[in-house]
Order: C-alpha cells, then structure tokens, then sequence
C-alpha cells in the first residue's frame, strides 16, 4: 500500500536559469549566392535589340560615308574645273556686228592679257594689237599699220580682265571711243614711266596717252579712235 500522505512533493523543475541559444552556437557557413534566372524569351529579346543597333550603326556609318565620297568627288570636280578655266592661255572672240575674230592670248605668269584682230573693212578699223599690262595697270592699243600706240589706264585687276574677255568669246565685245589727249610721248618717258612690256610692244611705233570717252561727247574738234 502506498501512502499518499507521505509522498515528497515535487520538486520544481521550471527554473528561472535562462537556457543557452542553440543558435548561438550554429555555424551556418558563407552566405548564399544570388542567382538571377533570365528567361529564354528576354534572352532572345535582348540580342535581336542588340543586333538591331548594330545594323542601324552600320547603316547610319554607310550612308555617311556615301555622302563623304559624293561631296568629295564634286568638291574635286569644281575645284579641276576651276583652275583649268582660269588657266586657259588663248582662245577666239566671237565677232560682234559683222566684225572680225580677236584672238586673246593670256599669260599667267606675267599677269599680261595681249588681244589681236585683222583689218577689218566692214567695221572701217585697222589691225589692232592690244597689250593689258596688270602689273604696271596700263594698256596700249597698237595699230600696226598706222604705227601708233594709244596708252590708256587700267581700272581693273588680272582677274577680272581675264573674266571679261572670256565672256567676250561667247558674246564678242562693242567698241570703244578713245580720245587722244596728247602728243606723241618722249621715247625716255616710255622707258620711264611704262613697263618693259609695253615699251616692247610699242618699239617701233610712236606712243599717244588717250583715253576712254562716250561716243555721244565726240565733238568734231577731238581726234578720236575706236578700238
């Protein structure tokens, strides 16, 4: 038989010790990877973007590079026909009226412009041989058969006196009326005050200054020339 009333009680076991963390003591190793999973459709999305810029560039590339090329070849083009017709060294006027050809004769180097013609009876004028002189700007008009040599001023630069004479050889070119204001000038002054061009060009003939008027204030007291 068993006495209850003499069992022990018992004994508390709840204690108020805190219990050790088993996490404390865990060792879980280095942290995970993150792993990114990219699906096959995005995959494939991104290399046809990819591609796309790529043939873009290439196209955007080729279209410049057509148009390098183009401008360059026309850039050349102008550029070869500009020289070779600032560099032509003779060509033929067109006869204006019914007058004779002037044949136009350039020399570049020496910046001289030297323009002939023929007798002309139909336009009552005798052959003529014309030296524009650039650097010392003065021109003499030769007349070879009356062996005289009119003097004039020059009032334009190389350039534009070959621009102007080249157009004369679709369209030929109008007379001009030159009016002698002096008497036949001293051999020394030409050699003097003119270039050696004109001084060889004018040798052996006599040399007048004259220069250009308006055909309407011709008077009959004036000794004129048309050239």
């Amino acid at each position: 038989m068993v006495t209850l009333a003499s069992k022990e009680p018992l004994k508390n076991v709840v204690s108020d010790e805190k219990l050790p963390e088993k996490w404390d003591n865990l060792d879980l190793g280095p942290a995970p990877a993150v792993v990114t999973v990219e699906s096959s459709h995005r995959r494939v999305l991104g290399q046809r973007q990819q591609c796309q810029r790529q043939r873009t560039r290439r196209m955007a590339c080729g279209i410049f590079l057509i148009i390098f090329v183009a401008m360059a070849a026309l850039g050349t083009m102008a550029l070869v026909h500009r020289l070779r017709r600032h560099h032509r060294h003779r060509w033929s006027c067109g006869g204006k009226y019914g007058k004779l050809p002037e044949h136009v004769q350039v020399d570049h180097k020496n910046r001289l412009i030297h323009v002939k013609h023929d007798h002309d009876s139909n336009a009552n004028t005798n052959a003529m041989e014309i030296l524009h002189e650039y650097n010392r700007g003065m021109v003499a008009y030769k007349d070879t058969e009356a062996k005289i040599c009119y003097i004039d001023r020059l009032d334009e630069t190389f350039e534009s006196g070959y621009e102007r004479w080249e157009s004369y050889e679709r369209t030929g070119r109008d007379a001009k009326t030159l009016k002698v204001i002096s008497q036949p000038i001293q051999i020394e002054v030409v050699h003097h005050v003119l270039d050696k061009h004109i001084t060889l060009h004018c040798q052996d003939s006599e040399a007048k200054w004259v220069m250009e008027i308006d055909e309407k204030d011709v008077t009959n007291t004036m000794e004129v020339i048309h050239v």
